[in-house]
């Protein structure tokens, strides 16, 4: 663990120094053990010695760790523990996760990464779909980030909140080319003039939201740049209006709350900082109950 940990340490130095500096010192033996036992379960070796090595993140505005997933310190794994014994008591084990499943990441909308306790294998819980088993072992799954690092395989701002963003050659050229792919991550809508026939599309990166008039890309916006986020309706459903800085070529996005990638893009709205998932939610379910409701900024 500790000759992986090394080797993946040197790359975050170079190339992502400022997840390295949002790692919280190791927790103490006494508190592993602690959790240990309100579980009822010992931790794997590989992830109880990550503990004792680094005890999660820094929940102030950092950077995530991989992807959309931060670390979480013991306090945070105990809680979305009891939120995940919750959910099973609730649906039943098979419509969740399994009874054995500790999460240690989460992205912030409800997504956990989580470590199997008896086979010690890394999976994601996922809210709203499948669950996805990622790697054997948590030593396997920081030799995986490792290895996307080393390799060149990623994107990396640590402005926009996530962490590590695996990248593979294709999507690099796809940015490159600059024009809208037909991904689960674009959302098109169309123009509020009924007589211009170029639509409006945004698509959504970890990064940014990407605006495109038709197949011509108009303009990218940092979502460390939004201003505000602000739920109202329109002919009877949720619309979510976010604000961007003065001066942008497109200073409001309004983009329907039931649009198809909904899920995306409420993810990337829940890296905001200070984001409160409970109160976006509630404004979705009375947005026609209110002419506006400002839910962020």
């Amino acid at each position: 663990m500790k000759k992986i940990w090394s080797r993946l340490e040197g790359q975050l130095t170079s190339k992502a120094s400022e997840i390295l500096e949002s790692l919280n010192l190791g927790a103490d033996e006494a508190d592993v053990e602690a959790l240990e036992e309100y579980i009822g379960q010992e931790l794997p070796t590989d992830y109880r010695d990550f503990l004792i090595m680094h005890n999660g993140q820094s929940q102030e505005s950092n950077p995530g760790f991989f992807d959309m997933f931060s670390l979480m310190p013991l306090d945070l794994v105990q809680e979305s523990w009891d939120e995940l014994e919750g959910l099973r008591d609730d649906a039943g084990e098979d419509e969740t996760c399994p009874g054995d499943w500790l999460p240690f990441a989460e992205d912030g909308s409800g997504d956990m990464l989580c470590v199997e306790l008896e086979a010690g294998g890394i999976s994601k819980y996922v809210s709203s779909d499948e669950n996805e088993e990622l790697a054997d072992s948590f030593e396997g799954w920081l030799a995986d980030i490792h290895a996307i690092l080393k390799n060149g395989e990623y994107s990396y701002d640590p402005a926009s909140g996530f962490g590590i963003q695996p990248q593979g050659p294709d999507e690099e050229d796809e940015e490159d080319e600059g024009s809208v792919s037909n991904d689960d991550d674009d959302v098109v809508m169309d123009n509020d003039d009924d007589d211009d026939e170029t639509s409006m599309a945004y698509k959504f990166t970890a990064k940014m939201i990407e605006l495109y008039e038709g197949e011509e890309k108009v303009g990218t916006v940092a979502w460390s740049d939004i201003i505000k986020v602000r739920v109202s309706s329109y002919a009877g459903d949720p619309l979510i209006s976010i604000n961007l800085p003065e001066g942008s070529d497109h200073e409001e996005l309004e983009i329907p709350a039931n649009v198809a990638s909904s899920d995306k893009l409420f993810k990337y709205l829940g890296k905001l900082k200070g984001w409160d998932k409970e109160a976006f939610e509630e404004a979705l379910a009375n947005a026609d109950k209110d002419e506006e409701i400002l839910v962020w900024g």
